[in-house]
């Protein structure tokens, strides 16, 4: 799992508009094409990237729940997930999931972004981009 502590010059915008509650990708400013993950420059033109704000609306892609420990980085049960934000639908992010006790993932599930401190057990704390249900509207 990429975290601020082991990210790069190319993710190190994504954590610090995470620290700030926003969910950012980056984007090509020539194509207008959303690059995910980030590169040294757009794959399609060679433009250059620049990072822009999306909404925080996504749906469910796929997920998986971890309930043995496999690399000891997060107390378990935890759901891995990958959404595609709705304002940026060639985008899939990897991220967590934290559902209400009782309710099972589904696909297609309307999400928002919410920011939360993750602890893991090995390294220091960060605030994460994370995926809860949306509200209904």
């Amino acid at each position: 799992m990429i975290t601020p502590e082991n990210s790069n010059t190319l993710t190190a915008p994504f954590w610090a508009a995470a620290e700030r509650g926003q969910l950012q990708v980056s984007c090509c400013e020539r194509c207008a094409k959303d690059i995910w993950y980030p590169q040294e420059s757009c794959p399609i033109c060679s433009g250059e990237l620049v990072w822009r704000s999306l909404e925080g609306r996504a749906r469910l892609l796929s997920w998986t729940v971890v309930r043995r420990q496999i690399n000891g980085a997060f107390d378990v049960p935890y759901t891995p997930a990958i959404v595609i934000p709705d304002d940026a639908p060639d985008v899939q992010l990897v991220t967590q999931l934290f559902l209400p006790k009782g309710q099972s993932p589904e696909c297609d599930m309307p999400l928002q972004v919410a920011f939360r401190r993750l602890e893991p057990l090995q390294g220091a704390a960060f605030i994460a981009p994370v995926f809860e249900p949306r509200e209904a509207s």
